[in-house]
């Protein structure tokens, strides 16, 4: 741990030298923080063990551990037998005196930092840790960097970001946060920067490899912090939407999302809000705002059972082979992480939100007005077998062909038709013309 005013000489020295609003705005966030810490009597900041302390030794003496069962019993040496003492909890009446004093009274070795540059002592923490399995990533997001700090307030205070990942209280929403992803080596945090790496590339990229997210942590360039601006609502809109803060205590099975189905949601709010997402202008729903979706749990619920069933070898047998996925599905594509992959999903996911719009409008889930019907001319194509239905003469359509989408029932007719696929159809623009708002 080193003195605060370390941290805060740091930070302001930074901050006299970045140019970019965002980020002065972001360090004074930061400022504002540590010296409202500072006049609250802290003196020292802890650089390491934030997981160990928050998660499992506070818990353990305060009894509220989830689970007190040890893959390692504690074994004590008391009148020359040993006793080994495993699943209890340090608050439980029955634990002696002696136990309880021999745990309080375990000797641990402190680092106290009172003077020099922080990136000194983050260095020397990663080298201190160097027979560890510390992954690169983790060396990275305990940097004081805007990035770094951001991510972390979040995963450490926001309640709505806990409750989809868990914590000491939480169980999580989201099952599968092994390895690599594991909560104790900032796994969630691992998670939200890939997502940030992704949107800030406009989904024209993977995940990116972990050399590629420690450097825009390390950079915190400003195009990534807005890009996890975005992350951040898109995970808060889900999390919130799903009633993930009222499920606590979810056992593994019982948890609705996994790693990819919620990257594949990320993917679906990013496809149709971000007009700098590279499919954003092929697909048919574009709002201005998360909140234009007037109704999304039942939204969200129909994408991850459609996840599902794509990624599940007894409801989509067709692409398997040798139960391993065939190149090209769906499934396939969420076993990567390349930019290949990351595309083909979105084309997938299109095509998800093309099948289910009309129904989604129908219930109201969505305002008609979000309703580009122009953006139907693909799919119309197709259905009407690049004919024009208006036309006898030419009925052939194809690449130099002009053509418009008419409504066969026109929106300001007598009947007043709607922007639905059903009442929409291809065809020359002489005959949309001739047709006009008569029918």
């Amino acid at each position: 741990m080193v003195s605060i005013n370390v941290l805060i000489d740091y930070i302001e020295t930074e901050n006299k030298l970045e140019t970019d609003k965002t980020i002065k705005d972001i360090h004074s966030d930061m400022l504002f923080t540590l010296n409202n810490k500072k006049s609250q009597g802290v003196e020292f900041i802890l650089l390491d063990g934030q997981n160990r302390l928050e998660e499992a030794i506070k818990p353990f003496f305060q009894g509220t551990l989830l689970s007190n069962i040890y893959k390692k019993p504690f074994i004590f040496l008391k009148e020359e037998k040993s006793i080994e003492l495993n699943n209890f909890k340090f608050t439980d009446l029955d634990l002696s005196d002696d136990i309880k004093e021999t745990f309080k009274n375990v000797q641990i070795i402190v680092a106290e930092g009172k003077d020099g540059h922080i990136e000194s002592y983050v260095n020397s923490i990663i080298d201190m840790n160097n027979g560890e399995p510390w992954s690169l990533f983790e060396c990275t997001i305990i940097k004081p960097t805007a990035l770094a700090y951001l991510i972390n307030k979040d995963i450490f205070h926001d309640p709505i970001i806990q409750s989809l990942f868990g914590n000491d209280e939480l169980s999580g929403n989201v099952k599968g946060m092994s390895g690599s992803y594991e909560i104790e080596k900032k796994g969630d945090a691992k998670f939200i920067c890939e997502l940030v790496y992704l949107i800030g590339n406009n989904c024209d990229s993977g995940i990116g490899t972990e050399n590629d997210n420690a450097n825009i942590i390390i950079n915190s360039e400003q195009k990534f912090v807005t890009a996890y601006k975005k992350v951040k609502s898109y995970l808060n809109f889900i999390s919130v939407n799903t009633d993930c803060v009222l499920n606590k205590n979810l056992k593994e099975k019982q948890k609705i999302f996994d790693k990819e189905s919620l990257r594949g949601l990320i993917l679906f709010l990013d496809l149709i809000i971000n007009k700098s997402n590279t499919e954003y202008d092929n697909c048919l729903l574009n709002i201005k705002e998360l909140q234009n979706i007037h109704i999304s749990k039942p939204i969200f619920e129909d994408f991850i059972k459609w996840h599902n069933e794509k990624v599940d070898i007894e409801t989509t047998p067709q692409d398997f082979i040798e139960g391993e996925p065939k190149p090209g599905t769906y499934v396939f594509n969420t076993r990567g992480a390349s930019n290949k992959n990351i595309k083909s999903r979105l084309g997938f996911i299109n095509s998800f939100i093309t099948d289910n719009y009309n129904e989604w409008v129908s219930k109201h889930y969505i305002s008609s007005e979000y309703t580009d019907y122009r953006k139907y001319e693909t799919y119309l194509k197709k259905k009407n077998n690049y004919k024009d239905p208006y036309s006898k003469a030419d009925t052939k359509i194809n690449l130099r062909s002009l053509i418009n989408t008419d409504h066969i029932l026109s929106k300001r007719g007598k009947k007043e038709g709607t922007n639905s696929v059903d009442n929409l159809v291809i065809t020359n623009p002489k005959s949309n013309k001739i047709k006009s708002n008569r029918v």
